[in-house]
Protein backbone atom coordinates (compact mmCIF):
# COMPACT_ATOMS: atom_id res chain seq x y z
CA UNK A 1 0.00 0.00 0.00
CA UNK A 2 1.54 3.38 -0.98
CA UNK A 3 1.95 5.85 1.78
CA UNK A 4 0.77 8.98 1.21
CA UNK A 5 2.37 12.07 3.12
CA UNK A 6 0.00 14.49 4.71
CA UNK A 7 -1.03 17.23 3.69
CA UNK A 8 -2.51 21.10 4.71
CA UNK A 9 -5.07 21.89 2.33
CA UNK A 10 -6.09 25.28 1.42
CA UNK A 11 -9.54 26.36 -0.49
CA UNK A 12 -9.38 29.52 -1.90
CA UNK A 13 -12.33 31.37 -3.31
CA UNK A 14 -12.11 34.22 -5.57
CA UNK A 15 -14.44 37.18 -4.80
CA UNK A 16 -17.16 38.03 -8.00
CA UNK A 17 -20.57 39.45 -6.88
CA UNK A 18 -23.59 36.88 -7.96
CA UNK A 19 -20.97 34.77 -10.17
CA UNK A 20 -20.22 32.89 -6.65
CA UNK A 21 -22.24 30.69 -8.32
CA UNK A 22 -19.21 29.36 -10.27
CA UNK A 23 -17.25 28.25 -7.30
CA UNK A 24 -20.48 26.79 -5.53
CA UNK A 25 -20.46 24.34 -8.18
CA UNK A 26 -17.04 23.37 -7.91
CA UNK A 27 -17.76 22.43 -4.00
CA UNK A 28 -21.21 21.22 -4.74
CA UNK A 29 -18.84 18.48 -6.94
CA UNK A 30 -15.99 18.00 -4.23
CA UNK A 31 -18.96 16.72 -1.24
CA UNK A 32 -20.48 14.42 -4.03
CA UNK A 33 -17.12 12.69 -4.31
CA UNK A 34 -15.70 12.67 -0.69
CA UNK A 35 -19.75 12.61 1.00
CA UNK A 36 -18.52 14.82 2.95
CA UNK A 37 -19.44 18.97 3.59
CA UNK A 38 -16.53 20.70 2.30
CA UNK A 39 -14.87 22.11 5.60
CA UNK A 40 -13.99 18.40 6.77
CA UNK A 41 -12.17 18.07 3.44
CA UNK A 42 -10.08 21.76 4.01
CA UNK A 43 -7.86 23.04 6.91
CA UNK A 44 -8.49 26.57 5.80
CA UNK A 45 -10.82 28.00 3.98
CA UNK A 46 -10.08 31.83 2.30
CA UNK A 47 -12.49 33.99 0.81
CA UNK A 48 -12.26 37.52 -0.75
CA UNK A 49 -15.74 39.57 -1.21
CA UNK A 50 -18.13 36.75 -2.53
CA UNK A 51 -15.65 34.15 -1.60
CA UNK A 52 -15.58 35.36 1.99
CA UNK A 53 -19.19 35.58 2.45
CA UNK A 54 -18.87 31.44 1.13
CA UNK A 55 -15.96 30.72 3.47
CA UNK A 56 -18.28 31.67 6.62
CA UNK A 57 -21.31 30.49 5.20
CA UNK A 58 -20.02 26.60 4.08
CA UNK A 59 -18.00 26.63 7.50
CA UNK A 60 -20.32 28.40 9.93
CA UNK A 61 -21.30 25.98 13.20
CA UNK A 62 -24.99 24.75 13.40
CA UNK A 63 -25.71 25.27 17.20
CA UNK A 64 -29.18 23.89 16.84
CA UNK A 65 -27.81 20.38 16.89
CA UNK A 66 -26.23 17.93 20.07
CA UNK A 67 -23.77 17.05 17.14
CA UNK A 68 -20.64 18.51 16.77
CA UNK A 69 -18.85 19.61 13.86
CA UNK A 70 -21.91 20.07 11.63
CA UNK A 71 -22.82 23.04 9.38
CA UNK A 72 -25.08 25.33 9.37
CA UNK A 73 -26.41 25.52 6.33
CA UNK A 74 -27.10 23.09 3.21
CA UNK A 75 -25.46 24.03 -0.51
CA UNK A 76 -28.99 24.72 -1.64
CA UNK A 77 -29.49 27.27 1.04
CA UNK A 78 -26.11 28.81 0.43
CA UNK A 79 -27.41 28.40 -3.44
CA UNK A 80 -30.35 30.46 -2.55
CA UNK A 81 -28.31 33.68 -1.51
CA UNK A 82 -26.99 33.80 -5.44
CA UNK A 83 -30.37 32.68 -7.33
CA UNK A 84 -33.06 33.99 -4.69
CA UNK A 85 -31.93 36.71 -3.02
CA UNK A 86 -29.54 38.22 -5.42
CA UNK A 87 -32.41 40.31 -6.41
CA UNK A 88 -32.40 42.07 -2.93
CA UNK A 89 -28.56 42.68 -2.66
CA UNK A 90 -28.61 44.06 -6.24
CA UNK A 91 -32.18 45.18 -7.31
CA UNK A 92 -32.02 45.03 -11.11
CA UNK A 93 -31.68 48.98 -12.69
CA UNK A 94 -33.35 49.88 -15.79
CA UNK A 95 -30.96 50.34 -18.78
CA UNK A 96 -31.92 53.99 -19.38
CA UNK A 97 -31.33 55.40 -15.69
CA UNK A 98 -33.85 58.96 -14.98
CA UNK A 99 -31.81 61.79 -14.79
CA UNK A 100 -32.13 61.96 -11.34
CA UNK A 101 -30.91 58.28 -10.86
CA UNK A 102 -27.99 58.43 -13.15
CA UNK A 103 -26.79 61.47 -10.61
CA UNK A 104 -27.50 59.78 -7.58
CA UNK A 105 -25.49 56.86 -8.36
CA UNK A 106 -22.42 59.52 -9.79
CA UNK A 107 -22.27 60.69 -5.73
CA UNK A 108 -23.70 57.87 -4.02
CA UNK A 109 -23.36 54.15 -3.73
CA UNK A 110 -25.49 52.33 -6.72
CA UNK A 111 -27.12 49.95 -4.23
CA UNK A 112 -28.79 50.06 -0.60
CA UNK A 113 -26.52 48.20 1.54
CA UNK A 114 -29.81 47.66 4.21
CA UNK A 115 -30.89 44.66 2.04
CA UNK A 116 -27.56 43.42 2.16
CA UNK A 117 -27.49 43.70 6.02
CA UNK A 118 -31.08 41.97 6.19
CA UNK A 119 -29.56 38.74 4.85
CA UNK A 120 -26.29 38.58 6.71
CA UNK A 121 -28.56 38.61 9.55
CA UNK A 122 -30.80 36.42 8.61
CA UNK A 123 -28.34 33.70 7.69
CA UNK A 124 -25.44 34.58 10.36
CA UNK A 125 -26.90 36.56 13.23
CA UNK A 126 -24.90 37.25 16.01
CA UNK A 127 -22.51 34.34 15.29
CA UNK A 128 -18.03 35.28 15.29
CA UNK A 129 -15.59 34.43 13.86
CA UNK A 130 -14.71 31.19 15.63
CA UNK A 131 -18.05 29.93 15.15
CA UNK A 132 -16.66 28.83 12.03
CA UNK A 133 -15.92 25.07 11.88
CA UNK A 134 -12.50 25.26 10.10
CA UNK A 135 -10.32 28.58 9.69
CA UNK A 136 -10.97 30.91 7.73
CA UNK A 137 -8.96 33.60 6.20
CA UNK A 138 -10.78 36.64 4.87
CA UNK A 139 -9.49 39.77 2.79
CA UNK A 140 -10.38 43.39 3.11
CA UNK A 141 -9.00 46.82 2.81
CA UNK A 142 -9.16 49.13 5.80
CA UNK A 143 -8.97 52.77 4.68
CA UNK A 144 -8.52 54.42 7.71
CA UNK A 145 -5.16 52.73 7.76
CA UNK A 146 -4.89 52.88 3.80
CA UNK A 147 -3.84 48.93 4.41
CA UNK A 148 -5.19 45.37 3.57
CA UNK A 149 -6.53 43.98 6.70
CA UNK A 150 -6.93 39.69 6.97
CA UNK A 151 -9.85 38.41 9.45
CA UNK A 152 -8.54 35.28 10.75
CA UNK A 153 -9.59 32.31 12.76
CA UNK A 154 -6.16 32.50 14.54
CA UNK A 155 -5.92 36.31 15.35
CA UNK A 156 -9.61 35.69 16.39
CA UNK A 157 -9.02 32.78 19.03
CA UNK A 158 -5.91 34.05 20.29
CA UNK A 159 -6.98 37.98 20.46
CA UNK A 160 -10.78 38.52 22.07
CA UNK A 161 -10.84 41.82 20.58
CA UNK A 162 -10.33 40.33 16.87
CA UNK A 163 -13.40 37.77 17.63
CA UNK A 164 -16.02 39.95 15.02
CA UNK A 165 -19.79 39.14 14.43
CA UNK A 166 -19.45 37.08 10.93
CA UNK A 167 -21.82 39.80 9.60
CA UNK A 168 -19.09 42.54 10.20
CA UNK A 169 -16.67 40.41 8.64
CA UNK A 170 -18.73 39.88 5.49
CA UNK A 171 -19.94 43.81 4.95
CA UNK A 172 -16.08 44.48 5.34
CA UNK A 173 -14.77 42.03 2.42
CA UNK A 174 -17.95 42.55 0.17
CA UNK A 175 -18.11 46.98 0.12
CA UNK A 176 -17.40 47.46 -3.28
CA UNK A 177 -16.69 50.78 -3.94
CA UNK A 178 -19.56 52.08 -6.07
CA UNK A 179 -21.63 49.35 -5.26
CA UNK A 180 -22.22 49.76 -1.39
CA UNK A 181 -21.09 51.83 1.12
CA UNK A 182 -17.81 51.65 3.23
CA UNK A 183 -18.34 49.32 6.16
CA UNK A 184 -17.33 51.05 9.34
CA UNK A 185 -16.86 48.65 12.93
CA UNK A 186 -14.77 48.33 15.88
CA UNK A 187 -11.97 45.59 15.74
CA UNK A 188 -9.44 44.88 17.82
CA UNK A 189 -10.23 47.71 20.35
CA UNK A 190 -10.35 50.67 17.46
CA UNK A 191 -12.69 51.93 14.78
CA UNK A 192 -11.85 50.92 11.02
CA UNK A 193 -13.28 51.48 7.91
CA UNK A 194 -13.41 49.11 5.24
CA UNK A 195 -13.80 48.30 1.79
CA UNK A 196 -13.97 45.40 -0.69
CA UNK A 197 -10.88 42.90 -0.08
CA UNK A 198 -11.21 42.57 -4.15
CA UNK A 199 -9.56 45.93 -4.61
CA UNK A 200 -6.22 44.46 -3.38
CA UNK A 201 -7.03 40.96 -3.38
CA UNK A 202 -9.32 39.31 -5.56
CA UNK A 203 -7.93 36.06 -5.78
CA UNK A 204 -6.71 35.27 -1.92
CA UNK A 205 -4.47 32.10 -2.22
CA UNK A 206 -0.74 33.72 -1.99
CA UNK A 207 -2.54 35.56 0.68
CA UNK A 208 -3.78 32.10 2.49
CA UNK A 209 -0.55 30.63 1.62
CA UNK A 210 1.26 33.09 3.40
CA UNK A 211 -0.71 33.09 6.59
CA UNK A 212 0.27 29.43 6.90
CA UNK A 213 3.65 29.67 6.21
CA UNK A 214 4.51 33.22 8.04
CA UNK A 215 2.77 31.42 11.26
CA UNK A 216 3.82 28.62 11.91
CA UNK A 217 4.24 29.16 15.07
CA UNK A 218 0.30 28.91 15.65
CA UNK A 219 -0.45 25.60 16.79
CA UNK A 220 -3.57 24.58 14.12
CA UNK A 221 -0.56 25.58 11.19
CA UNK A 222 1.36 22.15 11.28
CA UNK A 223 0.57 18.37 10.64
CA UNK A 224 1.76 16.42 13.79
CA UNK A 225 2.80 18.93 15.63
CA UNK A 226 5.59 19.89 12.71
CA UNK A 227 6.09 23.09 11.01
CA UNK A 228 4.92 23.15 7.36
CA UNK A 229 7.02 23.45 4.34
CA UNK A 230 5.41 23.98 0.93
CA UNK A 231 5.65 20.50 -0.10
CA UNK A 232 3.45 20.02 3.00
CA UNK A 233 0.51 22.46 1.53
CA UNK A 234 -2.17 21.81 -1.02
CA UNK A 235 -4.48 24.35 -2.33
CA UNK A 236 -7.29 24.76 -4.71
CA UNK A 237 -8.42 27.97 -5.98
CA UNK A 238 -11.74 28.60 -7.33
CA UNK A 239 -12.31 31.61 -9.50
CA UNK A 240 -15.53 33.32 -10.39
CA UNK A 241 -15.57 33.24 -14.14
CA UNK A 242 -13.36 34.47 -16.82
CA UNK A 243 -15.07 37.77 -18.95
CA UNK A 244 -13.93 38.00 -22.38
CA UNK A 245 -14.58 41.67 -22.57
CA UNK A 246 -12.57 43.86 -24.20
CA UNK A 247 -12.29 47.36 -23.18
CA UNK A 248 -12.37 50.43 -26.22
CA UNK A 249 -8.45 50.83 -25.23
CA UNK A 250 -8.02 52.93 -28.91
CA UNK A 251 -10.80 55.47 -26.94
CA UNK A 252 -8.77 55.43 -23.75
CA UNK A 253 -6.17 58.33 -24.25
CA UNK A 254 -9.08 60.78 -24.32
CA UNK A 255 -10.88 59.44 -20.91
CA UNK A 256 -11.10 61.45 -17.86
CA UNK A 257 -11.91 60.23 -14.59
CA UNK A 258 -15.81 59.47 -14.84
CA UNK A 259 -14.85 57.12 -17.88
CA UNK A 260 -11.93 55.08 -16.00
CA UNK A 261 -14.07 54.71 -12.54
CA UNK A 262 -15.56 51.23 -14.20
CA UNK A 263 -12.33 50.17 -16.20
CA UNK A 264 -10.18 50.54 -13.04
CA UNK A 265 -12.69 48.60 -10.72
CA UNK A 266 -12.83 45.87 -13.15
CA UNK A 267 -8.87 45.85 -13.69
CA UNK A 268 -7.73 45.94 -10.10
CA UNK A 269 -10.19 42.73 -9.71
CA UNK A 270 -9.73 40.82 -12.58
CA UNK A 271 -6.02 41.80 -13.38
CA UNK A 272 -4.52 40.71 -10.00
CA UNK A 273 -6.20 37.55 -9.67
CA UNK A 274 -4.66 36.04 -13.24
CA UNK A 275 -1.02 37.44 -11.73
CA UNK A 276 -2.11 35.63 -8.38
CA UNK A 277 -2.39 32.48 -10.00
CA UNK A 278 0.61 32.96 -12.46
CA UNK A 279 2.85 33.15 -9.10
CA UNK A 280 1.35 30.11 -8.03
CA UNK A 281 2.10 27.97 -10.26
CA UNK A 282 5.87 29.37 -10.59
CA UNK A 283 6.28 28.88 -6.90
CA UNK A 284 4.89 25.76 -7.09
CA UNK A 285 6.10 24.52 -10.61
CA UNK A 286 9.43 25.71 -9.56
CA UNK A 287 9.66 23.42 -6.27
CA UNK A 288 8.21 20.36 -8.68
CA UNK A 289 5.38 20.52 -6.41
CA UNK A 290 2.74 20.69 -9.74
CA UNK A 291 0.40 18.47 -8.19
CA UNK A 292 0.00 20.66 -4.65
CA UNK A 293 -1.43 23.24 -6.52
CA UNK A 294 -5.15 23.49 -8.81
CA UNK A 295 -6.83 26.56 -10.26
CA UNK A 296 -10.64 25.96 -11.62
CA UNK A 297 -12.16 28.41 -13.52
CA UNK A 298 -14.28 28.95 -16.43
CA UNK A 299 -15.01 31.65 -19.24
CA UNK A 300 -18.41 33.88 -19.36
CA UNK A 301 -19.53 36.21 -21.85
CA UNK A 302 -19.17 39.67 -21.57
CA UNK A 303 -23.05 40.11 -21.52
CA UNK A 304 -22.93 37.81 -18.32
CA UNK A 305 -20.05 39.48 -16.28
CA UNK A 306 -21.39 41.87 -14.64
CA UNK A 307 -21.01 40.80 -10.56
CA UNK A 308 -24.18 43.06 -9.61
CA UNK A 309 -26.68 40.99 -12.67
CA UNK A 310 -29.21 39.81 -10.62
CA UNK A 311 -30.95 38.62 -13.90
CA UNK A 312 -32.41 35.28 -13.72
CA UNK A 313 -31.09 34.51 -17.18
CA UNK A 314 -27.71 35.61 -16.12
CA UNK A 315 -27.79 33.04 -12.94
CA UNK A 316 -29.65 30.14 -15.71
CA UNK A 317 -26.14 31.26 -17.81
CA UNK A 318 -24.09 31.02 -15.20
CA UNK A 319 -25.01 27.60 -13.94
CA UNK A 320 -25.20 26.59 -17.28
CA UNK A 321 -22.00 27.01 -18.23
CA UNK A 322 -20.35 26.04 -14.70
CA UNK A 323 -22.25 22.01 -15.92
CA UNK A 324 -20.83 22.30 -19.64
CA UNK A 325 -17.36 24.15 -19.03
CA UNK A 326 -16.68 22.13 -15.10
CA UNK A 327 -19.06 19.24 -14.75
CA UNK A 328 -19.20 17.86 -18.19
CA UNK A 329 -15.60 18.51 -18.71
CA UNK A 330 -13.53 15.36 -18.54
CA UNK A 331 -10.54 16.65 -18.19
CA UNK A 332 -10.81 18.84 -15.78
CA UNK A 333 -12.80 16.14 -13.60
CA UNK A 334 -9.76 13.89 -13.95
CA UNK A 335 -6.96 17.18 -12.63
CA UNK A 336 -10.00 18.00 -10.00
CA UNK A 337 -10.12 13.80 -8.87
CA UNK A 338 -5.90 14.12 -9.35
CA UNK A 339 -5.94 16.58 -7.06
CA UNK A 340 -7.92 15.31 -4.21
CA UNK A 341 -6.34 11.97 -4.38
CA UNK A 342 -2.88 13.22 -3.88
CA UNK A 343 -4.25 15.95 -1.44
CA UNK A 344 -5.48 12.52 0.83
CA UNK A 345 -9.17 14.04 0.82
CA UNK A 346 -10.58 11.08 -1.15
Amino acid sequence: MEFKKKKFKILSIDGGGLRGLIPLQVIKKIEELTGEPIHKSFDLIAGTSTGGLLACALTVQDFETIEMDVRKFSLSQIEDIYVKKGCEIFPPTKKILKPYKFFKNIFRPQFDVKNLDKILEEYFGDQRITSCLRHIFIASYNIHRNQPIFFTTRDASTVPDRNSKIIEICRATSAAPTYFESHKFNYDSENIICIDGGIVMNNPTIGALIEVLGNNDYKHYKIDGKNLNLSDISILSLGTGRSNKMMNSSNSKKWGTYNWIKPIIDISTSGPSKITNQQMETIFRSANLEKNYLRIDIDIDERYSEMSDSKKTTSDYLLKEAQSQFTNNHTLQYKLNSFLEDSGII
